[in-house]
C-alpha cells in the first residue's frame, strides 16, 4: 500500500525521467560505447574493442588541449563572478520595477544569436575594425594593434556571451538572502564587509556555485568562439572534437575526448559540490 502511494505521488516525475533517458542516457552510452572502438584507414567505424582511444589522451599533445580548455573555462568563470557578483549584489537591491528593468537588459543578449555576437566582436577588435580605426584617427597609434587570434580574444569572447549566466545564478541567491540575519548582524556591531565576508558571501555560496558552474561547462566547448576570435592559434577540447569528427573522420577518438571532457567536468562539479557543503556547515560555527 505504501509502495503504491509512493508511485502515485512521483508519477508526475516519470514522462520526465523517461525524456531524459532518451535525450541524455541514450546519447551518453552511444558516445562511451563509440569510445571502445577502432577505426579503419578510411575513417569507418571497426567493431574491436579497444583502450587506445583513451590512451592517446595522455598524449603531452592533447593534454596541452585538456590544459588549455581548464585554464580557459576556469578563467572565465573567475572573471564573469567578480564582475557577476557586483551586478547581481547590486540588481538585488533595487526596487521591484528597476530590477525587473535590469534584469530585462541583463538578459537581452540571449535574444541574439551568438554567432552574430562572436562576429560583432571581430567587427570591433579586428585590424580594420572600430576599435583601431578610432585609435588611428586620434593618432594614439600608427599602425593597428594586433588584438585578434590571441588566448586573451578567445576569454574576452567567452567571458562576454557566459556572463549573464553567473548574473542571474548568484542574482537568484541574494535575492533569498533573509534579511533578518543581516540585521543581527549589524546589531551585534559588525561592520558592512564583515557582515559581507561572515554572513552574505557564504549564504550566496550555493549562487556563486551554479553559475561557476554554468559557465564552466560552456567554456569547455564553445569551439566557435575560439574558431572565430582565436583564428586556430589555440586549440580548444571544442574544437578538437569538433575537427577529429568533421576533418579527421575520427569518431572514437572524438567520443573518448567527449567522455574526457564530461569526466573533467564531473570532477568540478564534485569539488564545487564540496566547497559549497563545507561553507554552509561551517556558516554559524
Amino acid at each position: 500500500m505504501l509502495n503504491m502511494k509512493r508511485i502515485k505521488q512521483n508519477a508526475p516525475a516519470i514522462p520526465i525521467l523517461v525524456w531524459i533517458g532518451l535525450l541524455v542516457g541514450i546519447p551518453l552510452i552511444y558516445v562511451l560505447m563509440l569510445s571502445l572502438l577502432s577505426r579503419d584507414n578510411l575513417g569507418n567505424i571497426v567493431f574491436e574493442f579497444t583502450l587506445d582511444n583513451y590512451r592517446r589522451i595522455f598524449d603531452p599533445v592533447y593534454l596541452k588541449v585538456f590544459l588549455n580548455s581548464f585554464l580557459l573555462a576556469t578563467l572565465t568563470g573567475l572573471i564573469t563572478l567578480f564582475i557577476g557578483y557586483p551586478v547581481a549584489y547590486f540588481t538585488a537591491g533595487l526596487e521591484p520595477r528597476k530590477r525587473s528593468y535590469a534584469i530585462v537588459l541583463i538578459i537581452l543578449p540571449f535574444w541574439i544569436s551568438s554567432l552574430l555576437r562572436t562576429y560583432g566582436w571581430i567587427i570591433l577588435l579586428g585590424n580594420t575594425g572600430l576599435l583601431n580605426n578610432l585609435l588611428m584617427k586620434l593618432n594614439i597609434i600608427n599602425a593597428p594593434l594586433p588584438m585578434m587570434y590571441s588566448f586573451g580574444t578567445v576569454l574576452v569572447g567567452t567571458t562576454y556571451m557566459l556572463i549573464p549566466f553567473m548574473i542571474i545564478a548568484i542574482f537568484n541567491s541574494v535575492d533569498k538572502l533573509d534579511r533578518s540575519l543581516l540585521e543581527a548582524s549589524s546589531d551585534l556591531g559588525a561592520g558592512k564587509w564583515r557582515t559581507f565576508f561572515k554572513i552574505t558571501l557564504p549564504l550566496t555560496m550555493p549562487g556563486i556555485a551554479g553559475g561557476f558552474t554554468l559557465v564552466f561547462i560552456p567554456s569547455l566547448g564553445m569551439f566557435f568562439i575560439s574558431d572565430l576570435l582565436g583564428g586556430g592559434q589555440n586549440i580548444f577540447l571544442g574544437n578538437l572534437i569538433n575537427s577529429l569528427v568533421t576533418k579527421g573522420r575520427n569518431r572514437p577518438l572524438a567520443s573518448a575526448f567527449s567522455v574526457g571532457m564530461i569526466g573533467l567536468v564531473l570532477l568540478v562539479l564534485f569539488i564545487y559540490s564540496r566547497i559549497t557543503k563545507n561553507k554552509k556547515e561551517g556558516l554559524f560555527l
